[in-house]
Order: C-alpha cells, then sequence, then structure tokens
C-alpha cells in the first residue's frame, strides 16, 4: 500500500507547509507579546530562573523521545501498513521511559534551584511530562501530510497560555502560577491532539516485540545524537545561569527565546517534507533531490532575510518585546540570527542523515559538537558573559552543518541539485541589510523597518528570480494526492 508521502505532490506539500508556516506565525505573533508581558512580570533575575527551569526539562525529556520519532517517521512512511505498530511501540517505550525521566529532572531542579519559587515551578512542571507519550497519536498527522489538525491545537495553546500569563500578570507574576498554568495548558492540548489522532487512526495503536526492538536497535545510537543535540543547543543557558547568574541568565534566555520561537520554520518545513523524503529514499533519488533542493530553498528565504533584519533591528526588537531593562541583550540576537540559518539547514541534515542509515555517524557529529560548545563555553562565559554563549552557539552550529554537510554529500553528490536560487537569496538578503541599515541611520523606527522588509525582501527575490511566480501559483493551486 502506498503511503500518502510517497504519493503526495509538490503542491500537496506546499500548500502543507504554508499552512504551518501561516499558523505558526500568528502564533510566534502571540508568542512574543506573551514573553513580552511574561519578561516585564517576572523581571531579569526571576526570567532567569524561569527560562533555566524550561531548558532543564527540555534537556532531561529528550531521553523520552532518544530517536524513535526519526525512525518512526522513516519506517512508517516506507510501510504504511505497520504505521500502527511503529506508533504503538513508541508510545510503549516513551511510557517505559517516564519513570527514570522524571527522577532525573526533579534532581537537576532540586539542585539547580536558587529560591522557593523556582524549586515549586519546577516540580508542578514535572507533571506535563506524562503527556509526551501521549502526544505521539499526533504524528499520524505528519505521516499523512495533514498538519492542520496540529496547528489548531497549537493555536489552543497558545490562546490558553496567553490568557493565563495575562491573569498571573493582573495577580502579581507568580513563577508557580506560571508553572500551573503551562501544566495545564500543555494537559489540555495533548489531550485535544489524542483525541483527534485517534479518529483519524479509527483504531487502537498495536505495539510488537519486533518493532519495539528495532526502535532500540536502530534508535538508540540517533537518540543519543538527539539527546546531544539538545545538550549542546541548550546547555549554554545553564552554564550562564551558573557562572553568570540569574540576570545575566535572564539577559540570554529572553533573546535566546527569540531564536527558539524562530524553529518554527525548519519544523514547519520538515514536518511535511520528511516523510516526502523517507518515502523517496533509496528508490527514487530524484524525488527525494527536488524535495531537498525544495526545502533548503524555503529555509534560505526565511533564515537568511531574518538575519539581515536582526542585525539592523536588533535594539529596537528587543526595546519591544522585553522592554528597556532587557536592552544590554540586544548585540546577542544578530550572533543568534547567524547560528538560525546554520540550524535551519542542520534540521535538514539531520533528517537526510537519519533517512540514509547514518545515524551512527551523526552521533559522532553531535559529540563533537557538545565537546566543542562546553569547551568554548567554559572558556568565554567567564570573560564575555551571556556573549559568549552567544557566539559559542554560531560556531557550535557551523561545526555541525560542515560535518553533516560533508558526509551528505559524499553519498548524494549535492552539486547535482542546482543550488543558483540559494545563491541569489544570499544576494537579496545582502541588499535588503543594506536598504534596512541605510533606513536605521536615517532614524527610521521598527515599524518603518518592518514595512520596508516586507515590501524590499519580496520585491529582491522575484527581481533576482530566488522566487518565482510560479512558486506562488503553486502555493495557491490546491491539488489532491496525485
Amino acid at each position: 500500500m502506498p503511503s500518502a508521502a510517497s504519493q503526495a505532490t509538490r503542491q500537496r506539500a506546499a500548500h502543507d507547509v504554508f499552512i504551518q508556516i501561516f499558523a505558526r506565525v500568528l502564533n510566534l505573533a502571540l508568542g512574543v507579546l506573551v514573553t513580552a508581558l511574561l519578561a516585564r512580570t517576572l523581571g531579569g533575575a526571576r526570567y532567569g530562573q524561569w527560562s533555566t527551569i524550561l531548558v532543564v526539562l527540555s534537556l532531561v525529556s529528550s531521553l523520552m523521545n532518544f530517536g524513535m520519532e526519526g525512525v518512526v517517521v522513516r519506517e512508517a512512511s516506507r510501510e504504511p501498513e505497520r504505521e500502527l505498530e511503529w506508533l504503538g511501540s513508541m508510545l510503549t517505550l516513551r511510557l517505559l521511559l517516564l519513570v527514570p525521566v522524571v527522577l532525573i529532572a526533579a534532581g537537576a531542579i532540586v539542585l539547580l534551584h536558587s529560591s522557593q519559587q523556582m524549586l515549586l515551578a519546577g516540580l508542578i512542571l514535572l507533571t506535563t511530562m506524562p503527556f509526551s507519550g501521549v502526544s505521539v497519536l499526533g504524528m499520524v498527522f505528519q505521516l499523512r501530510v495533514r498538519n492542520i489538525v496540529p496547528m489548531l491545537v497549537l493555536t489552543l495553546r497558545s490562546v490558553l497560555w496567553g490568557t493565563a500569563v495575562v491573569i498571573v500578570y493582573f495577580n502579581g507574576g507568580s513563577l508557580v502560577e506560571l508553572a500551573i498554568a503551562m501544566a495545564l495548558t500543555n494537559a489540555v492540548g495533548s489531550l485535544v491532539q489524542m483525541y483527534a489522532g485517534r479518529r483519524l487512526v479509527g483504531q487502537w495503536l498495536r505495539p510488537t516485540r519486533q518493532h519495539i526492538g528495532t526502535l532500540l536497535r536502530v534508535g538508540v545510537p540517533l537518540g543519543l545524537s538527539g539527546v546531544l543535540v539538545i545538550f549542546y543547543a541548550r546547555i549554554d543557558q545553564v552554564i550562564v545561569y551558573v557562572i553568570a547568574g540569574s540576570r545575566s541568565a535572564g539577559l540570554y534566555g529572553a533573546v535566546y527565546g527569540v531564536l527558539d520561537q524562530s524553529h518554527f520554520v525548519p519544523v514547519s518545513v520538515l514536518t511535511t517534507l520528511a516523510p516526502i523524503i523517507a518515502a523517496a529514499w533509496p528508490a527514487d533519488r530524484e524525488r527525494l533531490l527536488r524535495t531537498v533542493r525544495l526545502a533548503a530553498e524555503f529555509m534560505a528565504i526565511a533564515s537568511l532575510g531574518a538575519l539581515a533584519f536582526a542585525c539592523v533591528a536588533s535594539t529596537q526588537i528587543v526595546r519591544l518585546i522585553f522592554g528597556a531593562d532587557f536592552l544590554a541583550a540586544a548585540p546577542a540576537l544578530p550572533v543568534l540570527g547567524g547560528a538560525f540559518v546554520f540550524i535551519c539547514f542542520g534540521y535538514l541534515n539531520g533528517n537526510l542523515l537519519v533517512v540514509m542509515g547514518m545515524q551512527q555517524r551523526l552521533l559522532r557529529i553531535s559529540l563533537i559538537a557538545l565537546l566543542v560548545n562546553l569547551i568554548g563555553n567554559f572558556i568565554l562565559v567567564p570573560i564575555m558573559g551571556f556573549m559568549g554563549a552567544a557566539w559559542m552557539t554560531l560556531v557550535t552550529e557551523v561545526v555541525v552543518f560542515g560535518a553533516s554537510l560533508r558526509l551528505i554529500d559524499g553519498a548524494l553528490g549535492l552539486r547535482s541539485l542546482g543550488l543558483a536560487r540559494i545563491a541569489r537569496t544570499v544576494l537579496a538578503a545582502a541588499l535588503l541589510g543594506a536598504v534596512l541599515g541605510g533606513l536605521e541611520l536615517a532614524g527610521a523606527s521598527l515599524a518603518v523597518l518592518i514595512v520596508a522588509a516586507c515590501l524590499c525582501y519580496p520585491a529582491l527575490l522575484f527581481g533576482l528570480r530566488a522566487l518565482e511566480l510560479d512558486d506562488v501559483r503553486v502555493l495557491l493551486k490546491r491539488k489532491a494526492l496525485a
């Protein structure tokens, strides 16, 4: 039985990506407002405590996935008739890992807490971890290239969380109250998605010993790699908190939160295209390369445009979102914007390595990246504070990108991709940065810079043929599966 991913047309894939980006941009706008209110409510020191709690839970909860998601997407895309067995096996393993993961997270929070409020908030947020298990059913929408339901659930969560933050703001801004609100919000979103996924599949998941064994055998190196990726991406927040204190951690956590929110771009693209890439390998190399090129072009347009804007408007962005108390964090935003470019392509490279069965090499790359990140942070943070952590984020992502690209090029021969449009996108972003820089020197407000970027960047992309009218027609032309 052919899978939905193997039959998805270019129009279907592009439309699915567009729906996700549209929904995530709306959620990002709401998230920015909520983050601004949250930062003003808590102040630098308490915001640093809140950010550190979330980072610790993110680091430890990565152990519950342990590489299984990538394996399930790859195998279920190739064997759609066994989709429920793969999903059921993943659910079983996640629930088995729940107890040790919760204990590890609790121990980390107890060791790192610097106030009673921070400790209580962290322990309350531990209750969200079980929902990482039941959320497995949400993957069925990704496998069938029907991601509108997860986007609706994401919007529901954002609205509930935003409402809760407003209520907490008017009640004095307690960390404990925020933790309770986040736990309830995540619970509601996870249960709604689980119900929708159950309705779509029409039957219960069916774990099997064979698939559990495969997940353990293939997923262990991939899982270790994923854990290392999470660690080298987020451990810097903990290092800044321990070495430089809550205030610096709050400044860094604020601007890093902008980077975190921006991950919606590669996540949206690969949620749709990862199953298509997996279904095409190794039988249809040409389809795989076309899909990879499409993904790379999406990534370049979004990330390079964002970098150009961040380089010019970082101070105004930080002042608007976080207030004058956080202005010292503004210089880190362009550096993290540079890291975001490589993060986007890192998502794509990592997915390709998994699809091609090169998870062992991905593990080595992730280990090297973690060592580079740790050594660099322990050297630079005592000297430069949170700016040292920002620069090490960029350096680490460059190392990961270069090492993974070398492996992929050896296996696929990427010269055949035809990357001329990406080169034109680089030029368009550079010209956008020059235009915005001139406006900023002339005293333009953030609103003027936003309008100028929205007008100039598409014009430059079309003018330099980095984007063509046919691409727009593909988005607007809704076709069923071929």
